[in-house]
């Protein structure tokens, strides 16, 4: 068995890109919705297929909020797209401890999980990587707590593309919870959303439990998310005197060790924690200060009083038109914030 302290400790972990940020899922029960989809190029034609994993419907513990299939629409774009870029380096990550492709056949298909997937940002990284694309057969299962998500990646799903071979089963599900048997994944990803599981911990058992021995699990965390300071800026100039808006469940797993530790009490043994630095880029101050007074507002419920959301959009816009150390400019007047990850990567 290769060590995965020693492969990785060769590989560069620091990498530069646009787009994305992430989501918080909190809510209690609907009954789970599984959608199964195999799609050829050659005819374009949806096929439903019943899922060999999953066999039966059950219950989880989800509900959404009113705005929030209007968030599950607009998430890439709301949030800067830097995920985009987490979800390409977390599948360079995992590469080294891939079966080999000829083990991958109609019986037996490379098996991926995309664990609180948000908009498939990291099943459509997937469907597009060229080692990936070796494989003759692949099979993802990309699960979200959030009803709303799995309700709009239908839509995703209809617009993509897939070669012969790809099966993408969706479903409504508990990351603490997973229905899904014992050793069934060859490869399990979860991209910005552990640290929004309630036990984290009982999170990281299930990914474990349903690897394959010798399968690998991914994830990311945030570790600095740039516009967080940016925000405070703003409060203490707009609003002096007054709480600086919070975000406890990002400060929680800010520091070193945090996502390694949890994957360790989840049962992986040889673990590396390491960080990527990406950047969130919105179009003009405008679009910036819009994506993130609605981001806050969806991840915080932050409300500045009577009309709270509109004075912290101009806040933001006005801050940003003045310029700080704390956003960058791109090209066509894009504004940026560096955003900066953990990444955590375990073998069973």
């Amino acid at each position: 068995m290769k060590n995965i302290s020693r492969i990785l400790s060769r590989q560069s972990h620091r990498v530069f890109h646009r787009r994305q940020f992430p989501t918080i899922s909190h809510s209690p029960p609907i009954s789970q919705k599984i959608h199964t989809t195999s799609v050829h190029p050659a005819n374009g034609a949806k096929n439903k297929i019943r899922d060999p994993i999953t066999k039966s419907t059950m219950t989880t513990m989800y509900q959404h909020g009113p705005s929030a299939s209007e968030f599950a629409r607009t998430y890439n774009d709301r949030t800067g797209g830097c995920n985009i870029r987490l979800a390409t380096h977390l599948i360079a990550l995992v590469k080294p401890y891939l079966p080999p492709t000829t083990a991958a056949s109609a019986a037996e298909p490379l098996r991926i999980l995309d664990n609180a997937c948000g908009p498939l940002v990291l099943t459509n990284a997937i469907l597009h990587d060229e080692d990936i694309k070796a494989y003759a057969n692949v099979h993802i299962s990309a699960v979200d707590f959030n009803e709303a998500f799995i309700e709009n990646n239908q839509g995703i799903i209809d617009a993509m593309e897939y070669r012969k071979g790809v099966t993408i089963q969706t479903a409504v599900m508990n990351g603490m919870d997973l229905k899904f048997p014992d050793d069934v994944f060859d490869v399990s990803f979860t991209s910005l959303g552990i640290f929004a599981f309630p036990d984290p911990v009982k999170g990281a058992r299930e990914l474990y439990r349903t690897l394959k021995p010798g399968g690998v699990a991914a994830l990311t965390t945030w570790k600095r998310v740039g516009w967080v300071s940016f925000l405070h800026e703003v409060e203490r100039r707009v609003r002096p005197g007054e709480a600086l808006t919070q975000f406890p469940f990002l400060e929680a797993w800010s520091v070193p060790g945090k996502l390694a530790e949890t994957l360790r009490e989840g049962g992986f043994g040889d673990v590396v924690e390491d960080e990527v630095v990406s950047y969130a880029w919105f179009e003009g101050e405008e679009g910036a200060a819009r994506s993130l007074s609605e981001t806050v507002e969806m991840l915080v419920g932050r409300n500045w009083g009577e009309g709270g959301k509109e004075k912290m959009y101009e806040g933001l816009r006005r801050g940003m038109e003045g310029g700080s150390e704390l956003m960058r400019r791109g090209d066509g007047g894009k504004v940026g914030f560096e955003m900066v990850a953990w990444t955590g990567v375990g073998r069973k």
